[in-house]
């Protein structure tokens, strides 16, 4: 069995650890009893922090994989749009004053590339989260902080992706991840 405060092996039955003094939470088992085999990459990753990021991580890339869908449909929509309004469609823009449907156009056009990009973004953000790319992570607190602006919705995104993300014990249990490389089960992290 292997300690969740430093990750350093301990004897079965043993109530403290020896190398960090963290007391040891299966403490009560008997001392008999077979202990379920912990890989030395599942310890560093239980070491680098409080499993938040385990636990947390596929809900978060699932919700950024939904935000980039939704922005992408978005782009869609923006474009129906144009086309209803704008090519031959219920306005006709050349009589407007100082060119007011060229405004338009461009803004639909700068509106649903900004949405497009970010779309793309997100949906790399959610491929970077589940196969725990190195700079999933750093990706993920930029987006998180100006996802903020976006409330609500956005900004419950935001928080939630900084509590997951962002705090020091969290950095190195994601790059504990990131280095195994394969994917995480909540399991490996419950007692």
């Amino acid at each position: 069995m292997y300690c969740d405060g430093c990750g350093s092996p301990f004897a079965t039955g043993a109530q403290f650890c020896t190398q960090c003094g963290k007391r040891i939470v299966g403490a009560a088992a008997a001392p008999g009893a077979a202990a379920a085999p912990v890989s030395p990459a599942m310890a560093a990753a239980r070491a680098g922090g409080d499993g938040r990021v385990g636990r947390n991580i596929n809900l978060l890339a699932g919700l950024w994989l939904a935000n980039g869908i939704l922005r992408l449909m978005e782009v869609g929509w923006l474009m129906a749009f144009r086309r209803l309004m704008f090519d031959g469609g219920w306005w006709q823009p050349g009589g407007w004053p100082l060119h007011f449907g060229t405004f338009w156009m461009g803004g639909l056009m700068f509106g649903g590339a900004a949405l497009g990009f970010f779309g793309i973004i997100h949906l790399l953000l959610a491929w970077g989260l589940y196969e725990r790319q190195s700079w999933a992570r750093i990706l993920g607190i930029v987006l998180g902080i100006l996802a903020l602006i976006r409330f609500p919705f956005g900004t419950a995104l935001g928080i939630y992706t900084l509590w997951v993300l962002a705090p020091e014990g969290s950095a190195r249990e994601y790059d504990a991840l990131a280095a195994v490389g394969a994917p995480v089960s909540a399991a490996r992290y419950t007692a």
